[in-house]
């Protein structure tokens, strides 16, 4: 259904009045000008009138492709007819402006280009000063009064009908861009999100820790970062299935928000393998983060169904430094998270003040590391 033009173009008295004046038209005498109109010119030709503009109408192939869409020749007489009845007639109500608004609004809803209604009124224009009967005609007086009145009505109405041709237009084109970025939107967050976790995926969280760590050295501000890894998650898969590892994964991964604050960063880096960005954050800072997260996740069970699911999870962290790269700080806390697993996981480690992992790492083959 359209809106109310009234209400979509400000349709007021105040406006209505600012209208008028501008084509110089009198509200007292228009009255009596559009009762002369009416009666002596356009109902004794309402047929005629009619059926010579449908005749110019479907000349127009654009025209006729547009009716076979939409409508039917009689519907359109119709419209036709209800509209030169009003034609000149109560200018200065709302209702009047109305119509005329919801003529531009129609067409454009219709995919009525706006260059060939405006070229139709001229030819309805045409069709009504060609009906003056013979007396107005012989009254050079007259003719000049009823001439004017006609072309000052037309000129009222197209405006009406343009302008909010215009604003259904503007309306469209706003709609049209709004959906436009809302699916970029959605493409876009498709292309940076883990679509099993809904956390950021692999090639997305380097990219943000890439921009928190070169943030952190132009600043001079702390950065942690932490690797975390479900425990034992093969056996998961292994004994209750994929569905079920799954599930526990997403429920992981809402846990891992809920524990973390808003400004931390998260993502799945692979697997079962996760990774937290902590920006203004010390190593003091990132272990508190790491217990909460570890406890969160481990106070209870993951349920699948009708299946419990005993979780741990074990995190390493590391802390930049001023000339750090991400695969160096990324290996650093990777290392740290292997110390957890070797010595029992679910547990959080961190590499030492020297920026190095502890000495208990040595000897832990990366290739024989526990998961």
């Amino acid at each position: 259904m359209l809106p109310s033009p009234a209400k979509a173009l400000n349709v007021t008295a105040a406006t209505i009045a600012s209208r008028l004046r501008l084509l110089e038209l009198d509200a007292r005498g228009t009255s009596a000008a559009g009762r002369q109109l009416q009666t002596l010119v356009i109902r004794p030709n309402l047929d005629f009138i009619v059926e010579r503009f449908c005749d110019y109408l479907q000349s127009i192939e654009q025209f006729n492709r547009i009716v076979a869409a939409h409508s039917d020749l009689d519907r359109l007489r119709d419209t036709q007819r209800h509209y030169l009845q009003s034609f000149g007639i109560n200018i200065q109500s709302t209702a009047y402006f109305e119509e005329r608004q919801r003529i531009g609004a129609v067409h454009q809803s219709l995919g009525v280009p706006q260059s060939l209604y405006q070229c139709a009124f001229r030819q309805l224009q045409d069709l009504i000063i060609g009906c003056f009967p013979t007396s107005i005609r012989d009254d050079r007086s007259a003719y000049d009064n009823l001439l004017r009145f006609v072309l000052k009505i037309v000129a009222l109405d197209n405006s009406l009908a343009v302008e909010s041709y215009c604003t259904a237009r503007l309306s469209d084109l706003t709609k049209s861009l709004a959906s436009e970025r809302g699916e970029s939107e959605r493409l876009r967050k498709l292309s940076v999100t883990d679509q099993l976790t809904d956390l950021h995926n692999h090639s997305y969280a380097r990219h943000c820790l890439n921009a928190a760590l070169s943030r952190a050295q132009r600043e001079n501000t702390s950065l942690c970062v932490i690797m975390a890894d479900l425990d034992h998650f093969k056996e998961i898969n292994d004994t209750h299935g994929h569905l079920v590892g799954d599930d526990v994964l997403r429920i992981t991964a809402a846990r891992m928000v809920a524990a973390s604050r808003t400004a931390d960063q998260i993502g799945r880096y692979g697997g079962e393998e996760f990774i937290f960005i902590l920006e203004n954050t010390d190593l003091e800072g990132a272990r508190e983060a790491a217990e909460r997260i570890r406890s969160h996740i481990c106070d209870d069970p993951v349920c699948s169904g009708d299946i419990e699911v005993s979780v741990t999870i074990s995190l390493g962290i590391a802390c930049a430094s001023r000339h750090d790269t991400v695969d160096a700080l990324v290996e650093r806390a990777d290392d740290a998270l292997y110390v957890a697993k070797a010595e029992g996981r679910n547990c959080v480690r961190s590499e030492s003040a020297e920026g190095q992992v502890a000495e208990r790492l040595c000897g832990v083959e990366a290739s024989r590391r526990p998961g």
